[in-house]
């Protein structure tokens, strides 16, 4: 089997098991709520190939992998909607994402290059005459 087709059918297996409904579940109605799973999907895939010793040799190899890991649940009443988390804590870069730290962050790395740039512009040239 020629590598581009190990690639293909690799793939389009991987595109029929990874699809919307991976990531946002079928809704499940409980009492008044109507209730979302959500997941993280994460997939991996890596193929290679070459020719053998002579023309008639060719070696090569596919894989590939997946990850779901359900995240959250969306809640739905009448009155309300929820977002249910299933982690316990942000990870860093979650906290990082959020508008108000980005700015904070970006405030705060303008102040020390402006900071360095002034204190460059202020250092003694070198004017030593040879």
């Amino acid at each position: 089997m020629a590598i581009d087709t190990l690639i293909k059918t690799v793939l389009s297996e991987l595109k029929v098991a990874i699809n919307s409904k991976t990531v946002i579940g079928e809704p499940t109605t409980f009492k008044n709520w109507t209730v979302i799973p959500v997941t993280r999907v994460s997939f991996g895939f890596g193929a290679g190939g070459g020719p053998g010793k002579n023309d008639a040799s060719f070696g090569g190899g596919s894989g590939g992998g997946a990850t779901i890991e359900p995240v959250a649940f969306i809640a739905i009443s009448e009155k309300e909607v929820k977002l249910i988390s299933l982690k316990e804590k942000e990870t860093i870069w979650e906290k990082i994402l959020k508008p108000e730290v980005g700015e904070k962050i970006y405030n705060k790395l303008m102040g020390i290059a402006d900071g360095a740039a002034e204190a460059a512009d202020s250092s003694p040239q070198d004017t030593k005459k040879d």
